[in-house]
């Protein structure tokens, strides 16, 4: 009877067998899903050594799975919950200088969900160049950006301490010679800022070095600050005034007929720009003084200058040569 039961109407059973596996199939198919998307590539190495280059931070992944886990996936992806991770196992002990490596990035280095098939990895292999660490002391160079305020410029700039202890692999610090600091803001500083200092100033963690016609940029550890001073001072300038006329200075009753052979010089001045700026010809003064002389001439007399106060010359003024006689008035009166 049970016999009967199992193996009659064997034609139906079997059609009612490959329709449900068709059913299944169809819902697999209709509810897994395909997911390609780019991951960052974080490399660990132990203490005492440092990654030198690596290929690439940036892996595409192609992933497989029920839709629902894949739409999760991708949320996560985006969030940056998933990323891929590799270890380096190799010791410092067996790295003189550097050594190159290359890993090759499987499932394992993916925190996926059981549900989710790694179905490919591009590049599904990485290089890698692996240096041994050190320590070394290197000179601080201090970076500035942006520009003093019109009319200023640092005179001088002393950082303490001017060396530092720095952490870094082997064959790039053999070739270091300094290391930066994090940038300086000194758009619009003044002379007031003198009494501000010193400032504290962060040491940039890494070293930058030539390897041919490429600049090469290293990160390394330095756990120290330094202090710095800043001398800023007024910019100073010069500026020519041309064709000044020459003032002649002498006693109030003077009758004398004076005659300049020129009349007119040029005279370069110095000091702060900001003054010079709004400085004018008119606050330019030449002059002589013939209060001692007397006919008749010629005589030769040094020019003189009055300029305002912190202007000074640049150059000696020239001596002018003038004749002095006696007017007709003078003669009358003798």
């Amino acid at each position: 009877m049970i016999k009967k039961i199992v193996t009659g109407n064997m034609p139906t059973k079997l059609m009612a067998l490959v329709m449900a596996v068709t059913l299944w199939l169809y819902a697999i198919n209709r509810h897994t899903g395909d997911l390609t998307e780019v991951v960052g590539l974080t490399v660990a190495v132990p203490e005492g050594i440092a990654i030198l280059e690596q290929e690439t931070e940036e892996i595409t992944i192609h992933l497989r799975g029920p839709q629902n886990v894949i739409d999760t996936v991708e949320d996560m992806i985006k969030d940056r919950k998933i990323q891929a991770r590799y270890v380096v196992q190799e010791s410092p002990d067996v790295i003189e200088d550097e050594i190159k490596q290359t890993i090759f990035i499987t499932a394992e280095h993916l925190d996926l969900p059981n549900a989710v098939k790694l179905v490919s990895v591009y590049p599904e292999k990485v290089d890698i160049v692996l240096g041994k660490l050190q320590k070394k002391k290197l000179k601080v160079s201090l970076q500035k950006k942006g520009e003093p305020a019109i009319g200023y410029v640092i005179a001088n700039e002393f950082i303490f301490p001017g060396e530092v202890e720095v952490t870094g692999p082997l064959n790039v610090l053999k070739e270091a010679s300094f290391i930066n600091t994090v940038p300086v803001d000194i758009g619009g500083i003044t002379g007031e800022q003198n009494r501000t200092f010193p400032w504290r100033i962060v040491i940039d963690q890494k070293v930058a070095i030539k390897r041919g016609d490429k600049a090469v940029s290293v990160p390394v550890v330095c756990n120290e600050d330094v202090r710095v001073w800043l001398q800023i001072v007024e910019q100073q300038d010069t500026r020519l005034f041309e064709k000044i006329k020459i003032k002649i200075i002498g006693p109030a009753e003077n009758h004398y007929a004076i005659k300049l052979q020129d009349e007119f010089a040029n005279v370069k001045v110095k000091g702060p720009k900001l003054l010079l700026d709004k400085l004018n010809a008119e606050d330019v003064v030449l002059y002589i003084d013939v209060t001692s002389l007397k006919p008749p001439g010629p005589y030769k007399q040094p020019i003189k200058c009055f300029l305002p106060k912190n202007i000074e010359l640049v150059d000696k003024l020239p001596e002018v040569h003038l004749d002095i006689r006696e007017t007709t008035r003078s003669v009358e009166a003798k």
